[in-house]
């Protein structure tokens, strides 16, 4: 028996985007951050001496950056780019407003840094602004968020492995992303995201955000009154 082969049409569907972008005008938060770092470095390198810890921190984490000054411009800047891309998303955005609900400078210890791989829960978006790295130090690596996936893979192709994890194909589980200073990375917060290992002497810092949205307060006030 003879079998016409079937032409097939292929829907790509559920896709998980990632936007980048650069722009230079926020490095400046470079220098605000030098004394967020070297405080942090020093309170963890005298609780190493101390014996209060073992071991650095995988990262130097500072405190909310968003009830800062100088911090504001560049929170308002990333909450708009943010908002915008859940807009083009085709989210219904209305009666709701921007919470950027963390805001962080990290900067890896020489000693060794790195993240383990996580999402951020109960926010929409996430993303990165680097301010110090190079083809030297650490990367953002991305993973597949679909739990199906993992617990029925199979074994990727030897030629496939070959140009894995930078040129993404149907079997791909994870990629990275080169960066250097003045990068924005967004993604929606249910994206897994990790860093790999890094320990030399350049240095690797980047700021770390994640927006939520809030119900507008005005809004539900005059739907209110409507009713």
């Amino acid at each position: 028996m003879v079998t016409t082969p079937l032409q097939l049409s292929k829907d790509e569907i559920f896709t998980c985007p990632i936007y980048r972008g650069h722009n230079k005008e926020f490095m400046y938060l470079d220098t605000e951050s030098d004394k967020i770092i070297d405080r942090l470095e020093k309170h963890h390198k005298e609780k190493l001496k101390k014996k209060e810890i073992t071991e650095l921190p995988n990262s130097y984490h500072s405190e909310n950056l968003w009830q800062y000054k100088e911090w504001q411009p560049f929170c308002e800047y990333v909450m708009q780019q943010m908002w915008n891309i859940l807009h083009w998303q085709g989210y219904e955005l209305k009666g709701f407003r921007p919470l950027l609900q963390e805001c962080w400078v990290q900067e890896f210890p020489k000693e060794g840094g790195f993240h383990d791989i996580h999402i951020h829960s109960r926010n929409q978006m996430s993303g990165f602004y680097f301010l110090k790295c190079s083809s030297k130090t650490s990367k953002p690596w991305f993973h597949d968020p679909r739990p199906g996936k993992m617990m029925t893979d199979l074994r990727i192709d030897d030629e496939r492995i070959k140009t894995a994890p930078k040129k993404l194909n149907h079997c791909s589980s994870k990629i990275f992303y080169d960066v250097k200073p003045g990068d924005f990375v967004f993604f929606n917060s249910y994206m897994p995201h990790s860093y790999q290992h890094h320990k030399g002497n350049d240095k690797f810092r980047f700021v770390h955000f994640n927006m939520t949205t809030a119900l507008d307060a005005v809004q539900n006030i005059e739907n209110k009154e409507e009713k």
